[in-house]
């Protein structure tokens, strides 16, 4: 009975895609994707100073903003994952000989794209955001607004090409704060609101009551939150909130109701391991399901550090098939905005657990097809020729300590600037023609 039922589930599913994507050749010819990519935090190097100024908010002229800032110009982090400079910059795939993570992503975005039978000529254009990357609340307030204000020329300079923009945004961990902050520049009201995103995901973001009732504000038409449970980072910012922790998921209380237009996703990875068991010569086969981490769901698997080569998506991050999976449950009916998906890499399928909100019962589950093996490998081989040959792991602490020595330089420069012209604050604005120490 399952399996009848499993059958005539993918029948359907099938029907509404080729229907979906029928009703998508008719839609107009002028209407282009835009994809920004908006990376999270840089990671930070600290010590007990520095802690004690991200807890009080006050990283001007810190340590921890000098050794951030230096990081965050150099090109090694740019390897791994969708970043490039500060400010809204497009990605330029060719001809380029050098390989990053942003033209990794958006290599596999097409390929994917392209092996799930989507449209392929629909236009898109893909850019990533850049922005300081600290921990401050202030900081993401000023990339947000930064942001909001890029996006709307961004419209515009399209619009007068005869273009329709339709933007997507796929943030990572406070990114996806930078995002959602963009609607306290915008008016509450959809007939004067400026700006429109389509589809909002965020992967990995910490959710945090002073923001989340601005999912609710008009300039968001779809947003898919995904979140793991091997995510530990996502829930140990307790710095940048009042509340004193941030949260994995949304939660409905007194002052503040999901909308309909929220899908929650929790994403998980499964393979199929065969085995012999001891003193037998039959081959068994078990499942291994694997929660992606906070940096798995970012970067790719050559990052310096902390992507698990065990894992079923090695060497994908959750990033590369978030805009695939929005993409597919949109066109599921009656689908929840409570969701678990599993994705089977190596058995061609995905299974959607549709849960309840108050006891996350589940109500169905739906098998869905995923690319073939052969296509999945040849997904995996696209990734590998974005990699870049430097040796990260070398290259990235080599970088930290020069941050580190960077900023221990700035430091003592500042302070003897602040003893030679007389200044009375450590805040010296003057010109200092003191040699570094």
């Amino acid at each position: 009975m399952k399996k009848i039922f499993n059958i005539v589930t993918l029948m359907f599913l099938s029907l509404n895609l080729q229907g979906a994507t029928l009703a998508h050749e008719h839609e107009s010819t002028n209407d282009v994707w835009v994809n920004v990519y908006i990376h999270g935090i840089i990671r930070p190097v600290v010590d007990i100073g520095d802690m004690i100024n991200i807890s009080r908010q006050r990283l001007k002229q810190t340590r921890y903003k000098s050794v951030t800032k230096y990081v965050r110009k150099n090109n090694v982090i740019h390897r791994s994952q969708a970043l490039q400079s500060v400010g809204l910059q497009p990605i330029k795939m060719e001809p380029n000989p050098d390989n990053n993570g942003s033209r990794a992503m958006v290599a596999v975005f097409k390929k994917l794209k392209q092996q799930a039978g989507q449209d392929t000529n629909a236009k898109e254009l893909f850019y990533t955001f850049g922005w300081s990357g600290l921990l401050c609340y202030s900081s993401r307030q000023k990339a947000s607004f930064f942001l909001y204000n890029k996006l709307i020329r961004l419209a515009d300079k399209l619009k007068s090409q005869g273009l329709n923009p339709k933007f997507r945004i796929i943030a990572f961990s406070h990114g996806g704060n930078v995002a959602i902050q963009m609607a306290n520049f915008d008016p509450w009201n959809k007939a004067r609101s400026k700006l429109e995103i389509n589809e909002l995901i965020t992967l990995g973001m910490p959710v945090q009551k002073e923001n989340d009732v601005l999912i609710r504000h008009p300039m968001f038409a779809k947003i898919y939150h995904f979140y793991s449970e091997g995510d530990i980072p996502q829930k140990l910012d307790f710095v940048t909130t009042d509340y004193g922790t941030s949260f994995r998921r949304y939660q409905s209380r007194a002052c503040f109701e999901i909308p309909d237009k929220l899908t929650q996703i929790q994403i998980r990875f499964s393979k199929r391991v065969n085995f012999k068991a001891k003193n037998s010569k039959k081959e068994r086969y078990d499942a291994f399901t694997y929660d992606p981490s906070h940096i798995e769901m970012w970067s790719f698997g050559w990052t310096p550090s902390g992507f698990n080569k065990k894992s079923p998506a090695y060497p994908f991050p959750t990033a590369a098939f978030a805009p695939y999976l929005a993409n597919l449950i949109s066109k599921i009916p009656n689908i929840g905005t409570n969701l678990t998906v599993d994705i089977h890499t190596n058995q061609n399928k995905i299974i959607i657990t549709d849960r309840r909100w108050s006891n996350h019962h589940t109500i169905k589950n739906i098998e869905v097809p995923f690319i073939p093996i052969e296509a999945y490998n040849e997904l995996k081989q696209t990734a590998w020729t974005r990699r870049p040959d430097d040796n990260l792991d070398l290259a990235g602490k080599k970088i930290v300590n020069s941050a580190i020595h960077f900023a221990t330089r700035q430091r003592k420069l500042h302070k003897h600037c602040s003893k030679a012209i007389g200044c009375k604050t450590k805040n010296c604005t003057s010109t200092c023609n003191l040699k570094p120490v």
